[in-house]
């Protein structure tokens, strides 16, 4: 069928299957292989109609007959990750990328703050950002960047947050993000903590929210194509570092539109943060909230890694929501028993938060 170049057919009827590839035309013109509905693995379907970026596909799919399609780019090249499944009457946006089949991770960056102090970084960049040249993205900041990659050094074990992250891009189930990780494993307890402790002292997560807001957020966004309105800004962490997190969306609710709080560390200063919540105004704009813990399988258990302070993350649960949350609104809170204050634990159910914060949008 011949390509066009406007958009001016009648619209389909509900039954026919519409794909739309949106891929800078620069780079490459794009067909279709597939199945069935009319595809052939071997054999190049031109678009029926290509508008700008986007091309264009209409498929007759018969019913109960899923089709699996993939993109070409016109050097031969197939798009990244699993086959398409479309059905009759769906309409899909794919956003392909054919160069990367999985996402980009920096070197570690100092990021020298002008009162003092540096911030330690790396950038993980999604498969499709070197080609996708006008896709904006969602931002996840999160701490103990020493621990979250797979190359991590933290001797207290690793989450692979990179290998979880090109899973869950090559099923599908997740929007692609940028995530900026901080290094924090040096003067953890201080920076992380927003007060301080009567046991284990700290107290200057302050000045980590303010490098974050003042210095990092708009370097990020000036050097990446970030989406930087704050439902798009997401904090990301573990123990101490949710903690932080559920602090800094708190706080700085007009800069971070969410937090992402793995077993957080809500024991810290006397159970500071559920005070605060208990007794302070609820934050305009609000931000959404997950919160988890891993649970021990006996109430009898002494060991706190096993308890994983499930009692107190229930306890700022209790809190939020006799304050202004709504469950399945803009709180989620989850317990896994079995699961352990540790990176294993964090790792095997962090999948579970980025899909509630970033589904799948096409």
């Amino acid at each position: 069928m011949a390509t066009t170049e406007t958009s001016a057919r009648a619209e389909p009827n509900d039954d026919t299957t519409v794909l739309r590839a949106i891929y800078p035309r620069a780079r490459g013109r794009l067909t279709l292989r597939g199945g069935s509905a009319g595809l052939d693995w071997d054999v190049d379907r031109a678009p029926d109609e290509v508008d700008g970026d986007v091309s264009i596909f209409r498929l007759a799919v018969a019913h109960f007959d899923p089709v699996q399609v993939k993109l070409v780019r016109e050097d031969g090249a197939w798009m990244t990750g699993r086959n398409a499944v479309i059905g009759r009457g769906d309409a899909v946006v794919l956003r392909p990328s054919f160069d990367r089949a999985a996402g980009e991770l920096s070197g570690l960056r100092t990021i020298d703050l002008p009162w003092g102090g540096a911030l330690h970084v790396r950038v993980r960049l999604p498969p499709s950002y070197g080609e996708q040249d006008q896709q904006r993205y969602p931002v996840l900041y999160s701490q103990d960047g020493q621990s979250v990659w797979s190359d991590g050094t933290d001797p207290f074990g690793t989450w692979g947050l990179d290998r979880v992250l090109d899973e869950l891009w090559d099923v599908g189930a997740l929007d692609e993000i940028i995530v900026v990780s901080i290094d924090t494993g040096e003067q953890r307890l201080e920076r992380l903590s927003p007060v301080p402790d009567l046991v284990h002292g700290g107290g200057r997560g302050a000045d980590h929210l303010r490098g974050m807001v003042e210095v990092l957020k708009p370097l990020i966004d000036a050097e990446y194509r970030t989406m930087s309105d704050r439902t798009s800004t997401v904090l990301l962490g573990a123990s101490l570092g949710g903690l932080f997190s559920m602090w800094g969306a708190w706080t700085r609710p007009d800069v971070f539109g969410g937090a992402i709080c793995l077993s957080p560390s809500f024991w810290w200063g006397d159970r500071f943060i559920v005070k605060l919540v208990s007794s302070g105004t609820c934050p305009a704009p609000r931000p959404n909230l997950y919160l988890d813990s891993g649970a021990a399988a006996s109430g009898f258990e002494l060991d706190a890694s096993t308890r994983d302070g499930v009692h107190n993350t229930r306890a700022m649960y209790r809190a939020l929501r006799e304050h202004c949350y709504g469950l399945g609104e803009d709180l989620n809170l989850l317990s896994w028993t079995g699961h352990h204050h540790d990176a294993r634990s964090w790792a095997a159910r962090v999948s579970i938060p980025l899909q509630l914060f970033f589904p799948r949008s096409t």
